[in-house]
């Protein structure tokens, strides 16, 4: 049936790339299996190709995507320095004689021990006009969304 199927659509299956699919994971316990089991599950597919990201946020994948169908760099590095750059341009816009009172002004960020609070904390890092303090990170290993 399936030979069929693919002569009647004219598939082609030689020498032609059918689909790129971009794998992320959080960073559940599962998380890992489940990947393996989608590699696995994608490597069937005569011409499809997997990347795998390791763990992102659901937004970074989603912007990787869009940045790749755009023909942009589209790098988990690459959507850092997209979103710090924008956060400067948008804190250039405060008016003068404002100033952020990095004492009173602190964002403080409960990262539900979970992926965004992993990546919350880099892009901290690159951040100089705002003061975050991330807590439950998920660098300890405490259970995702526990007292969040």
């Amino acid at each position: 049936f399936i030979v069929e199927f693919i002569k009647k659509e004219n598939i082609q299956l030689v020498g032609k790339l059918s689909a790129e699919v971009w794998l992320g994971r959080d960073t559940r316990p599962s998380g890992e299996s489940l990947i393996e089991v989608a590699k696995e599950g994608i490597n069937s597919i005569i011409g499809a190709a997997v990347l795998d990201f390791g763990v992102l946020t659901t937004p970074q994948l989603h912007w990787m995507i869009r940045a790749r169908s755009k023909g942009w760099k589209a790098t988990e590095q690459n959507y850092f320095e997209q979103l710090s750059s924008s956060f400067r341009c948008l804190m250039d816009l405060t008016p003068n004689g404002i100033k952020v009172n990095v004492e009173d002004d602190k964002l403080i960020v409960d990262g539900a021990n979970g992926v965004g609070g992993e990546k919350l904390e880099i892009l901290n890092s690159m951040l100089n006009n705002l003061a975050i303090e991330v807590r439950n990170c998920g660098n300890d290993r405490g259970i995702l969304n526990e007292g969040v």
